[in-house]
């Protein structure tokens, strides 16, 4: 799948200033009170209709009427209740409701009675004009692909096709509650192999609960946009959306862009919190698209959220971008409300990154390279508990003027290297490009011999595919013996010299170096170790090669808790000399790793801190920044006229964007 920044270049065209029919539209927030995963559908006789759950989790009703506010006054019949015992006997959830091919149906979630977590998806029928009345029946369960806690099914017709989008736990390492999509065959049943089109990945997707659910559709401006819900049911609860190009196969991820931020979160200065769940309609005469969601008006929950009944049904407008993206804004306050009559949402391009520059998601380990006018960074992705590392797999971003930075998703894993343990160790990488070619140097645990160990992938484009390369280790913890430990082989770093040979460097307590055949793969010689004394006796790990006015720079970390000390050479291969401190430690992490690059005219120094909190007001879950919740941030470079580096100032403002 691809992803990347919701931020996006304005176009020209004007052709999204709406202009709402407010009068007949306006109404008062909540809707409803006490209902939550509202669904509402407008269809052609005019009505408005809305299920929605019910805090029992035992029913589903049924209300319509001829406007949004007069849902909140319309007569409710209730059209279903959950059987006593066996299947449909407990958590009647998320009903939805769609007219498809002159029958209505009501999609929902529900579990046997004395299985109450065996979550699976379920169908009604009706097959008279008016559903309130009209008989329903029971279509059963949906057959999935697999058997396991699936939910908040969606349903949408798209250029002749119709597709079924649902939640489903699926296994490691995606195993936490992932949308999948498939093609319907009939309205009560799928067909073809279902894909996967998010799993929960970022920092606000994974609080309190590793979370992706209940997907809904958007078709507008050539593109078709599909929300989900992510974290846990509190306040932390939030919208993700996907985007597709309307002419794109929906059934390929790659067809799909993920904003890496949250699209509708909670709102201390409206009193709207953990909004979610939410579905798509219009203004009765079609030209405003509407939101509706469910959200709480106080943060703080007693007791299990999903034990709360005060989810209430909200409803706001939808703002548009020139270039054909919707803006939510913020949840809007309870009370009236008034339709904007101007709905062109306005995007400005900041002119700074503050740090940590990636938020979405705690990275560590930033390996940066320039390529043809763009920086790509890659790093791995943290997700330890506090207490250890758990790094369960690298990522790649870009930018071209180091603000606006472009998240490419994670092309490679540990498990990719089939030689390996395919345990979450995704340690520090590097990639380089030659002849054509992106080679990214990785650190492992090896599968049969003991310790860390190096392997390399390669892909025909900087945010790949990458496979591994070799199908063996390239380094392995028997092959350097300078130490007695078993993770000396870790943090590689690859550098090209002006004469076209490559060098690996890596290391912990000792730094050891290689030159690399032409094939990049192979080692070209001895395995060979850098005098502590050329380190000044300080060297640790995470080795870095940079050259600047026929001077080479090894930097590196020194120390524990970690500072950045460097060395300078005449040669690649030495003799170095110790220089001393290039940064201080990093806020709030005993590790510090640093990446160097010249764009646009401009030294950058690349480092990961702790400083990232994404607990702050949460109210439950924990994502605090620390050792183990690294984030990557980036801040000038700066010489003196002998070529010695001046101490780098971290900071939280950033840097400005590279012209």
């Amino acid at each position: 799948m691809k992803l990347i920044s919701i931020s996006r270049s304005l176009l020209a065209a004007a052709f999204f200033s709406a202009v709402s029919t407010a009068t007949a539209a306006d109404w008062t927030n909540p809707i409803v009170e006490q209902r939550a995963d509202p669904h509402v559908f407008l269809h052609d006789d005019g009505y408005y209709y809305m299920v929605a759950t019910v805090p029992e989790y035992d029913r589903i009703e049924l209300r319509r009427a001829k406007s949004i506010g007069g849902l909140s006054s319309a007569r409710v019949e209730t059209i279903w209740r959950k059987h006593d015992r066996g299947e449909m006997g407990a958590h009647i959830w998320a009903p939805e409701i769609h007219h498809v091919a002159g029958k209505w149906y009501i999609h929902f979630t529900a579990a046997p009675a004395e299985h109450v977590w065996e979550i699976r998806p379920h169908i009604l029928e009706c097959a008279d004009a008016n559903p309130l009345t009209g008989k329903w029946v029971e279509k059963g369960k949906v057959e999935l692909a697999w058997e396991s806690f699936s939910l908040d099914a969606t349903t949408f017709a798209h250029n002749g096709k119709r597709y079924y989008a649902w939640t489903q736990r699926g296994e490691k390492p995606y195993d936490g509650t992932n949308i999948y999509i498939a093609e319907m065959d009939s309205p009560t049943s799928i067909t073809g192999e279902p894909v996967m089109l998010t799993h929960p990945e970022y920092a606000w997707e994974t609080r309190a609960h590793r979370v992706n659910e209940a997907p809904a559709v958007l078709i507008r401006h050539g593109k078709v946009f599909m929300t989900y819900s992510a974290s846990g049911t509190g306040a932390v609860y939030c919208l993700g959306l996907l985007t597709a190009d309307a002419d794109a196969d929906l059934l390929d991820p790659e067809s799909w862009t993920k904003s890496p931020k949250p699209v509708l979160k909670s709102s201390r200065e409206t009193s709207q919190y953990g909004p979610g769940h939410n579905c798509f309609t219009t203004t009765p005469d079609g030209k405003t698209d509407l939101l509706v969601y469910h959200a709480r008006s106080y943060e703080r929950i007693e007791g299990d959220p999903l034990r709360n009944p005060d989810r209430a049904t909200r409803a706001q407008a939808i703002k548009w971008t020139e270039d054909g993206m919707p803006v939510f804004g913020e949840p809007v306050a309870d009370g009236p409300y008034t339709i904007p009559d101007d709905l062109t949402a306005k995007v400005e391009k900041p002119d700074s990154r503050p740090n940590p520059i990636i938020t979405e998601v705690f990275t560590a380990d930033p390996a940066p390279m320039v390529h043809d006018g763009r920086v790509y960074l890659y790093v791995g992705q943290d997700e330890g508990d506090g207490s250890r590392y758990h790094m369960p797999r690298w990522r790649v971003y870009s930018t071209d003027d180091m603000v606006e930075w472009v998240d490419h998703g994670s092309p490679l894993k540990p498990s990719d290297f089939k030689w390996s343990s395919g345990g979450p160790t995704s340690w520090a990488a590097h990639t380089v490009e030659k002849d054509g070619k992106f080679y990214w140097y990785v650190t492992v645990d090896h599968g049969r011999i003991h310790g860390k160990a190096l392997g390399v992938a390669v892909a025909d484009s900087p945010t790949g595919p990458f496979v591994d390369a070799r199908g063996t280790a390239l380094v392995t913890n028997d092959m350097t013996k300078a130490t007695g430990i078993s993770w000396d082989d870790i943090d590689p770093a690859t550098y090209i010299d002006d004469d076209g040979t490559a060098w690996l460097f890596w290391g912990n307590q000792k730094c050891y170096y290689a030159k690399l055949k032409p094939n990049m793969i192979e080692l070209d010689g001895e395995i060979q170790v850098i005098p502590d004394e050329e380190l000044g006796n300080v060297f640790t790990e995470a080795p870095w090669i940079h050259k600047r006015n026929d001077i080479y720079y090894l930097s590196y970390a020194v120390g524990f808790p970690e500072k950045t000390g460097y060395s300078v050479s005449k040669s690649i291969t030495g003799p170095w000399v110790y220089k001393g401190l290039i940064a201080e430690g990093a806020q709030n992490s005993n590790t510090i790793h640093q990446g160097i690059i010249t764009f646009k005219g401009k030294d950058y120094f690349f480092y990961h801190s702790g400083m990232m909190q994404h607990n702050q007001g949460a109210g439950e879950g924990h994502n605090g920044g620390g050792s183990f919740h690294r984030s990557v941030c980036v801040d000038e470079l700066h010489y003196h006229d002998d070529g010695s580096i001046k101490r780098v100032i971290q900071t939280s403002e950033g840097v400005k964007r590279a012209e």
